[in-house]
């Protein structure tokens, strides 16, 4: 049998003769969640189940130390990018009784805004106290109902170009995972979701409470990190290094300088070479000249974009300069690579045909 109180700060388990007192927090938060259509549904659990999981002892899943309400901007089940449907628990004006407000986007169209609803609705929270966070492409509304401070925020790389375009005014970081400014939380999406929500666990109730939901989720909590990782080296434990990894993702298409590409990571340009040389034993550059024809093979094998196209989208001059940067990483050339690809197709298409 459970005896519970749950509006003071005991709970008494009576089984088999034994009395067992466990403590829990008498401070409650309440979360309100607004999914927005093609919402990301790892995102959305992710930050979810560790809430879920903070709210009571082991995972019992009551909503004891904090609560939350499931909202749509319609009041209708609103279907995620999976194609699964999540009805609402409760009405959109709900999220002003709440202590956080959390918008969770997903799939993007080009040159589609939040809706008018929606923008407002977030300009009127944000003149309360209450904390606003973006997860996933709930940053683009954020950033579009312009209550972000000092234009700063949190962008997946995987949406940097699109933000940048619709919002040229922002300083987006795509290095970290998610970023707190006052009582504003930007998030790139993914992991960064549970991350997040641990690190607002440990700041509201105490670090011992994350460490459980962290363990619980098979989420190594010592080895945490707030930065997003890079789509290559991954095995490079170095910071600098994988900043400037990002950086150089981000700016592929319109390279910048080393110097610029160090002054954003916040070091010298020395500095930047020495790291590179010690950890790769390359130079920055010669990484970048790496990346860019790890790029260009991708697009050889996968789209049909002539070689002067390809040279541009991965910040080079022209075909001859693409070339150039196969051969100095012992590449075959890029229409050798072309062609290798044909051959592949044009077997596939007489197995189709044998069959």
């Amino acid at each position: 049998m459970i005896i519970a109180d749950l509006r003071g700060s005991t709970e008494c388990w009576i089984a088999g003769g034994n009395t067992v007192i466990t403590n829990i927090s008498t401070k409650k938060l309440r979360f309100g969640i607004i999914l927005l259509p093609q919402f990301t549904l790892s995102a959305f659990s992710l930050f979810l189940d560790c809430l879920r999981l903070a709210a009571d002892e082991k995972d019992q899943s009551r909503q004891i130390r904090c609560s939350w309400d499931i909202t749509t901007l319609t009041g209708d089940k609103v279907q995620s990018s999976t194609g699964m449907f999540v009805e609402p628990t409760a009405a959109l004006g709900s999220v002003f009784e709440c202590d956080y407000v959390v918008v969770v986007g997903g799939l993007i169209s080009p040159h589609k805004k939040a809706p008018a609803a929606l923008v407002d609705l977030l300009r009127n929270i944000n003149k309360r106290e209450i904390r606003l966070i973006g997860l996933c492409t709930g940053t683009f509304a954020l950033a579009e109902a312009s209550v972000l401070p000092e234009n700063q925020c949190c962008v997946s790389w995987l949406h940097t170009e699109e933000f940048g375009e619709e919002f040229f005014e922002f300083s987006a970081d795509s290095i970290s995972l998610y970023r707190a400014n006052g009582k504003h939380y930007t998030c790139a999406g993914g992991m960064g979701s549970a991350y997040l929500a641990l690190e607002i666990i440990a700041a509201e109730f105490s670090e011992e409470l994350a460490r459980k939901c962290a363990s619980i989720m098979m989420i190594p909590f010592e080895r945490r990190t707030n930065e997003q990782p890079a789509l290559i080296f991954s095995g490079v434990s170095n910071r600098v290094i994988k900043q400037a990894l990002r950086v150089f993702e981000a700016t592929m298409e319109d390279p910048i300088s080393m110097f610029e590409v160090s002054r954003r990571i916040g070091i010298t340009c020395r500095q930047m070479e020495r790291i590179f040389k010690e950890e790769l034993g390359k130079s920055p550059l010669r990484v970048r000249d790496r990346l860019r024809v790890r790029k260009a093979k991708q697009l050889l094998l996968e789209t049909d974009l002539n070689f002067t196209e390809i040279a541009v989208a991965c910040g080079l001059l022209g075909t001859k300069t693409l070339n150039r940067a196969f051969a100095r990483e012992g590449e075959k050339l890029p229409r050798e690579l072309r062609a290798s690809r044909a051959n592949v197709s044009s077997h596939s298409a007489l197995g189709r045909d044998a069959n």
